[in-house]
C-alpha cells in the first residue's frame, strides 16, 4: 500500500467521526492512529475533507498559431486562475501541409471547466473591445490588448489580495501547483517556457485606452453564465510546443 493510499484510509477512517455508533466510531479512530503511526504520517495534518486533485488537460483547437487576444487570456488564466497553458501543434488532419495548433488546459477538472468558459470570454471580450473603441483615432492594435491585460491584471490582483467578499467565482492561484508541474514535465517534457513580449512603442494613448478598457472587465458577471459542456482529453500532440 502506497503513503497515499494509506492517507486515504485514514481519510475515510477520520470520517467516521460524523456516524455511527461510539464503539465504531472509538474503533476507527484507533484504526486511524495505529495507520499513521506505522507509516509515520503525522495525523493531525490529515483533512478528511481533503481529496486527492487528480491533474488532466483538455485542449481546444486554433485557428493560427495564437491569436493576441488568446496569448493575453492565456496570461490572465496563468498568473490568476488554477490552471497551465501549453501551446502544441501536429499536421492537419485533412490538409497536412498544414499545422493544427491546439491550446491545452492542465489542472483539475472544474478548474479547467472555468478556465476554458473564461478563455472564450476573454478572447472575444478583447476583441470586441479593440473593434468598439470610442476613439477611433487609436491604431496600435498590441498596445491597446497589452493595456487591457495590464488593467485587467492590476484589477484582479487587487481583488486577491484584499479577498473582496464580493470575489465569488473567481479562481485564485495556489491549488495543486507543484501537481500541474509534474504533469506538464510528463506530458510535454520537450516543452519551453514563453514569456509575453511588451509593445516598447511608444503608443502611450492605445495603452491607456486598454488599461482602462481592462479595468472595467468584470471576469466574475461572465462566468453567472452557463458553461459550455466539457470536452473529452485529447492525447499529446506531437510538434513544436510553447508552454505559457
Amino acid at each position: 500500500m502506497t503513503k497515499d493510499e494509506v492517507i486515504e484510509k485514514i481519510k475515510k477512517l477520520l470520517r467516521m467521526k460524523r456516524g455511527g455508533t461510539a464503539g465504531e466510531i472509538e474503533n476507527a479512530l484507533a484504526m486511524a492512529a495505529e495507520l499513521a503511526r506505522k507509516h509515520g504520517i503525522n495525523l493531525n495534518s490529515v483533512d478528511p475533507d481533503e481529496t486527492k486533485q487528480k491533474i488532466g488537460h483538455e485542449s481546444d483547437a486554433l485557428k493560427s498559431r495564437l491569436p493576441l487576444e488568446a496569448k493575453y487570456a492565456s496570461a490572465i488564466l496563468v498568473n490568476f486562475f488554477n490552471v497551465n497553458i501549453c501551446l502544441s501543434g501536429r499536421p492537419h488532419s485533412s490538409r497536412p501541409w498544414q499545422m493544427q495548433y491546439m491550446v491545452n488546459f492542465v489542472g483539475t477538472e472544474w478548474d479547467i471547466e472555468v478556465a476554458r468558459y473564461v478563455f472564450q470570454f476573454l478572447q472575444g471580450h478583447f476583441r470586441r473591445s479593440w473593434a468598439q473603441r470610442q476613439n477611433r483615432r487609436l491604431k496600435n492594435r498590441l498596445a491597446f490588448l497589452e493595456g487591457m491585460f495590464l488593467g485587467l491584471a492590476h484589477k484582479l490582483r487587487q481583488e486577491r489580495e484584499a479577498n473582496a467578499p464580493d470575489a465569488a467565482g473567481l479562481i485564485l492561484v495556489g491549488k495543486a501547483v507543484e501537481l500541474r508541474k509534474e504533469y506538464l514535465a510528463k506530458t510535454w517534457p520537450n516543452s519551453e517556457k514563453q514569456d509575453l513580449k511588451h509593445d516598447d512603442s511608444g503608443a502611450t494613448a492605445s495603452k491607456l485606452a486598454g488599461i482602462r478598457a481592462g479595468q472595467n472587465t468584470n471576469i466574475r458577471k461572465a462566468m453567472d453564465k452557463p458553461a459550455a459542456p466539457a470536452r473529452p482529453a485529447l492525447p499529446p500532440q506531437q510538434g513544436q510546443m510553447a508552454l505559457l
